[in-house]
């Protein structure tokens, strides 16, 4: 699982959530460029991408998105996270998962990465 978020208490507060699961790897970038530098060295193929829209100067989240589609080999699914005002229109027009708000619910961050990745866990068991 990828992280992308711009704020580094925010950042921390999604990567400890999620590591605190036993059965999620967390990689984690600040900014679209280091992401998809992360990204790359995992073969573009992240369960899931959690994604912040503003990033600061740069790429934005949807950019980023956008070209790591383009590159990824498989579908992927992105969990837009964030505080933007539009976020959820702006998710839906980026096909994203799931659009959560901020501040984040850990439940229910935990539980949307649960339904998320239940198909590939039993697709990894059986290959």
């Amino acid at each position: 699982m990828l992280v992308v978020e711009d704020d580094a208490d925010t950042l921390a507060a999604v990567a400890t959530t999620l590591r605190d699961e036993d059965e999620f790897q967390v990689w984690v970038a600040r900014d679209g460029e280091q992401a998809l530098e992360v990204a790359d060295e995992l073969g573009f193929a992240a369960d899931v991408v959690i994604l912040d829209l503003d990033l600061g100067p740069g790429m934005r989240g949807d950019q980023f998105a956008a070209e790591y589609r383009r590159r990824a080999k498989r579908s992927a699914r992105i969990v837009v996270l964030s505080g933007v005002r539009a976020a959820y229109e702006i998710g839906r027009a980026m096909r994203a998962a799931a659009t959560l708000p901020k501040p984040f619910d850990a439940d229910e961050l935990t539980r949307t990465i649960r339904i998320l990745t239940a198909g590939s866990e039993e697709r990894s068991a059986a290959g």
